[in-house]
């Protein structure tokens, strides 16, 4: 009888021991979807390390130091999208000059675009960089418009390739207007210190330093 009563005392205890390990594993289950093991930052909303937000700000916000050469480095913004952004602002009229260099006030390399709209010529820059306008400006003119292209009859490209037979160093502005009847690109070097200014005329493609 003894031996009976002591089966049905080690059956009962294992019976409880089964039931308590099920309802420990019951609750490791519920808490399972609460762990982030293996989850990334972004997944979990934790804050990434100060490193690596520098890192992606810098190439973010890699861009023209103020001494860049624009004979090997160019802005964000294309000069025609320059063009277009300045279009838009002023509504319609044409284009006579672009020009582009370093705004040592504002610290920003900026195009500056001249539309003219029968006697009314705009003046808009623009930042290279962002392509955000900057500034514009009205004033009367009657000076005939004459429209520029960065296409016809001479490429950017071509006129700087002229350009470096005659100046030197790194280029640090051009433009491309209409001056005294002549159309023509004007780059402006720095070699070492010295300027340089070449002027490149669209029509006869001949190269001249400006004294």
């Amino acid at each position: 009888m003894n031996r009976v009563a002591a089966t049905t005392a080690t059956g009962a205890m294992v019976l409880a021991a089964t039931l308590a390990g099920c309802g420990d594993s019951g609750s490791q289950e519920a808490e399972a979807p609460a762990s982030t093991s293996g989850a990334t930052p972004a997944e979990t909303g934790a804050e990434t390390s100060p490193e690596s937000t520098a890192a992606s700000s810098a190439a973010a916000g890699a861009g023209l130091g103020p001494d860049a050469d624009l004979s090997k480095q160019s802005p964000s913004v294309a000069p025609k999208d320059a063009i277009s952004t300045a279009q838009d602002e002023v509504g319609k009229g044409t284009v006579t000059s672009i020009e582009l260099d370093f705004n040592e006030r504002a610290k920003v390399w900026q195009y500056e675009i001249k539309i003219q709209d029968g006697k009314t010529e705009n003046d808009v820059e623009i930042d290279a960089e962002s392509g955000e306008v900057m500034n514009t400006e009205k004033d009367d003119t009657d000076d005939k418009a004459v429209a520029v292209s960065l296409d016809k009859p001479m490429t950017y490209d071509e006129a700087l390739k002229l350009a470096q037979e005659k100046g030197s160093g790194r280029l640090e502005g051009w433009k491309l207007e209409n001056d005294d009847k002549r159309t023509e690109y004007q780059f402006d070097f720095d070699d070492q210190g010295r300027e340089i200014e070449v002027a490149v005329d669209v029509e006869s493609k001949k190269a001249t330093v400006d004294d």
